[in-house]
């Protein structure tokens, strides 16, 4: 006996190492994303200061040359000896802006000249005013002082290599935003599909390895029918043994093609639960409140029992020692059917682990590995296309997983 306990102990000690280890590896994938998140904002971030930079050299650069311009036009317009200017170099700086638009206009409003302006966008009145205040609200306009008094402004606009700077690192982030999702994406399917192929192999491996001593087991009960004759005792073993039996075919058909058929779901959950009731403490009051509800949906029966007495299991474990209740709802919706699993255990603490409790890994119990309620969500959500949530949890008073399903 003190063999027995000892093997337990050290079992559970084991069972509680390998489900740290397991948390803790989700853990580190978790703040690997995380630090891959914020190095790609440092790096996004970084590249808009330099292009900004960038922008602000072109925009200096462009204003230098708008001024020289400004001034050989101011030095033009003033000459009085012409033998006293170098036309030719007067010449290059103002034919050298090829790129800057610009438009001239005199104090009062009158257009005297345009530089690198389509002439359709301010061949009226009212397109040129709204050119000149488009242009004043982009660059303060240079102001050109005539030795008369004269007043003329110079206003300019951003050039097209401008423009493209200033929107290249929105397409540049954009382009890498894209190309991380489509990584991501193909990383997360890949990661997806491995994981989903280790369940397979663990699963298939599992009812392997359960064939054999089921099978004796099988044989060995037939010759305890044949010695004792059909005592309760014997039906109670043989219903355990069929089931355990279930449990293995239910293994081996995780993976293979579903062989999905019109069952009552509702009935099955009446089943499961009349199944839990002899096998649960005296203490836990298991209720149907399915009203004789009878509703067919597409499913494999051992898998779908297999779900809701997961859930009943669940819901044993968190009533615990104590006295309790366990119920079972069922209520239909047009193609919906919705089935409840209501106990009054100890509840979930936080809404924050509502989801969390469907996660790979994440157990309350000491001797767990928080398999149940994820392996629930994998059959429901990704072989049934439903959904499975905690619709509504309250410490110490208990938690009610709803499993909504598709009506055939």
């Amino acid at each position: 006996m003190r063999y027995t306990i000892l093997q337990d102990r050290q079992l559970a000690q084991h069972e509680l190492r390998n489900t740290k280890l397991f948390m803790k590896k989700i853990k580190y994938i978790f703040y690997n994303k995380f630090f891959i998140i914020i190095l790609a904002a440092v790096a996004a971030s970084y590249s808009i200061v330099v292009s900004q930079r960038f922008i602000n050299e072109v925009a200096e650069e462009e204003r230098v040359k708008v001024e020289l311009w400004a001034d050989a036009i101011k030095i033009l317009t003033q000459a009085e000896a012409p033998f006293d200017i170098n036309f030719e170099f007067i010449h290059k700086v103002v034919s050298s802006n090829t790129s800057v638009p610009c438009i001239l206009m005199s104090e009062e409003g009158c257009l005297l000249s345009t530089k690198n302006i389509d002439s359709t966008r301010i061949n009226t009145p009212e397109k040129l005013r709204a050119q000149v205040e488009r242009m004043n609200k982009a660059n303060e306009p240079i102001r050109i002082t005539f030795a008369d008094g004269d007043v003329t402004l110079m206003y300019y606009d951003s050039s097209a290599i401008q423009n493209m700077l200033k929107n290249f690192p929105y397409v540049q982030l954009t382009a890498i935003t894209l190309l991380i999702t489509l990584l991501y994406l193909v990383v997360s399917t890949a990661k997806k599909s491995e994981h989903n192929m280790l369940w397979v192999g663990m699963a298939r491996e599992t009812a392997h390895q359960l064939g054999t001593p089921i099978t004796s087991m099988l044989g060995w009960l037939t010759l305890l029918k044949e010695k004792e004759g059909e005592s309760e005792s014997v039906r109670e073993l043989e219903k355990d043994v069929l089931r355990l039996q279930k449990v293995s075919t239910k293994f081996a058909q995780i993976g293979v093609k579903e062989n999905a058929q019109s069952v009552d779901i509702v009935q099955v959950a009446r089943n499961s639960m009349d199944y839990v009731r002899y096998r649960a403490s005296k203490n836990v009051a298991l209720i149907d409140n399915t009203c004789g509800l009878s509703v067919n949906a597409k499913v494999n029966a051992m898998l779908w029992e297999w779900v809701v007495e997961n859930l009943l299991r669940n819901a044993l474990d968190a009533i615990g020692a104590s006295s309790g209740t366990i119920k079972i709802s069922a209520q239909r919706a047009g193609k919906k059917v919705a089935i409840d699993v209501m106990d009054s255990g100890r509840g979930i603490p936080s809404k924050k682990l509502y989801k969390k409790i469907f996660t790979p890994g994440y157990t309350s119990k000491t001797r767990g590995w928080g398999l149940g309620l994820s392996l629930c969500k994998r059959v429901v959500k990704d072989i049934y296309h439903g959904k499975i949530f905690v619709l509504h949890s309250e410490p110490n008073k208990g938690t009610t997983i709803r499993v909504v399903m598709k009506a055939s």
